[in-house]
């Protein structure tokens, strides 16, 4: 069993991303297009592009760190020189300024180049570190637990980076009662964050680091034709399939909403940041819910049907306040009453929404145990990679979209309309219920129950 101390400091590297997921899926598309005026089609072209470097880096880094053989074992190599790319991308990302002057061509070079670089510095990371949970037990219902650990620091890694945010760095002036579109603030904001980034990827990596002797090594060939062998075993495994596509059409869906947030919040809604930050204790407390909830829920449901009924409720409540609005039952725009209003729908649905990650993350461990029956090898790297890559699909899509919508309807930052206003709240809301119709079939489909896993850990104990 794992002790609580080990799953804390596992946990803590789950900081980093946190941070990086919060403030791509939120934050960037608003800097580049409403703070340095970058046109958001490019913004989210930039995004795109990065997303595409990331769907070869990421498998390439799952493969090599499950081959990877040091006295520091397959993973922790990686993990240890990651702060350096990712603090730095992430710093640059947000340096520019609208007085340096930049043509619309440098700053979309200039965001694309420092996207990647953060990407990248995370892959090195975060790729190990979920490969290395899902093999530090194989046990069905601790590696939920140990996932939901994970997610559960990651989630409130990221609200506090929020809360920095909306409560210190963007707080309100007379010049800017709004203080998210106050250019002077984004800068410290980032390097606060790359700062607490760093410490939290050296303090897992370091902390961690004794349970490497315990772990599987690597003994098979690493010839080309032997690793696509073996990868096709990996990636042409039912279950794992059926798990990619149906996150893959979620971060679509729930990435979407996600990034268009904090326009639909000021230009619907016309909340100002110190309103803004009276979410973050609702969505720590989901957070906190979903923790208490989610492995309870594991030893007695199948995984799928969790994940089914989080969806649905997601999908349905997505859209309610926007419902509500149009049936003129919502408080005064940009009023505290508004804020509590939506807080009532939001508590339930990122409830069930961190719910559906915590379990689907540990869904990837049980199809690792599969793919090992069938292949003779441990490839927790490729096939955790899937869920660092659906993580900033989640963001990367969601930016790449929300900026052709913005781009679509012509959003102007200095002189937009009601209309365009309304028409991203329609979006943020029953298109994204609408788009989560099809995870919902798809995850139908997976058959990986805790029976099976069962039968799987004692056809490998026979071979073995």
């Amino acid at each position: 069993m794992l002790t609580n101390k080990f799953k804390i400091n596992y946990s803590i590297g789950s900081v980093a991303n946190g941070i990086k997921t919060d403030t791509f899926t939120f934050f960037l598309l608003f800097f580049y297009s409403n703070i340095i005026g970058l046109n958001p089609g490019l913004a989210g072209s930039a995004i795109f592009i990065a997303l595409c470097i990331d769907a070869v880096t990421d498998p390439l880094m799952g493969t090599i760190s499950d081959r990877t053989s040091t006295s520091l074992g397959r993973r922790h190599p990686y993990m240890m020189i990651s702060f350096i790319p990712m603090s730095l991308g992430y710093i640059f990302l947000f340096a520019p300024r609208q007085d340096w002057d930049m043509s619309q061509s440098d700053l979309f070079v200039w965001m694309t180049i420092f996207t990647v670089l953060t990407r990248i510095g995370m892959t090195l990371f975060d790729i190990p570190h979920r490969a290395f949970g899902g093999e530090v037990t194989k046990n069905y219902k601790e590696r939920t637990i140990l996932m939901s650990w994970r997610e559960m620091v990651g989630w409130v890694a990221g609200l506090s980076n929020a809360f920095l945010g909306y409560g210190i760095f963007f707080a309100s002036t007379p010049e800017y009662p709004q203080g998210q579109l106050n250019p002077d603030a984004w800068f410290p904001f980032a390097v606060t964050g790359a700062i607490i980034m760093i410490i939290s990827v050296l303090y897992s990596s370091l902390s961690t680091k004794d349970e490497i002797k315990s772990l599987s090594k690597w003994s098979g060939s690493i010839s080309l034709i032997d690793i696509i062998k073996e990868l096709k075993i990996a990636i042409g495994n039912r279950a794992f399939l059926i798990f990619f596509f149906g996150n893959l059409f979620l971060s679509l869906a729930w990435g979407l909403s996600n990034t268009l947030t904090l326009f639909v919040n000021t230009y619907f809604w016309e909340f100002e940041a110190t309103q803004i930050k009276y979410f973050l204790p609702v969505y720590l407390f989901a957070t906190l819910l979903a923790f208490y909830l989610t492995p309870r829920m594991v030893n007695r449901y199948d995984k799928r049907n969790i994940v089914l009924i989080c969806i649905a409720a997601v999908g349905l409540l997505a859209p309610g306040p926007f419902i509500m609005y149009n049936l003129g039952l919502t408080p005064e725009n940009g009023s505290l009453e508004l804020v509590f209003f939506i807080s009532s729908f939001l508590l339930i649905l990122i409830t069930f929404n961190i719910v559906g990650i915590m379990v689907r993350d540990s869904m990837v461990g049980d199809i690792a145990d599969e793919v090992e029956l069938y292949s003779g090898k441990r490839q927790e790297g490729i096939l955790f990679a899937t869920v660092g890559f659906m993580q900033k699909l989640n963001a990367g899509l969601g930016t790449f979209f929300a900026g052709q919508v913005l781009n679509f309807i012509n959003f102007d930052r200095l002189n937009n309309t009601s209309e365009q206003a309304y028409t991203l709240a329609v979006v943020q809301g029953p298109v994204t219920t609408l788009l989560m119709i099809v995870p919902l079939i798809i995850f139908y489909r997976y058959s990986l129950s805790a029976k099976r896993h069962k039968e799987i850990m004692e056809a490998i104990k026979l071979k073995n």
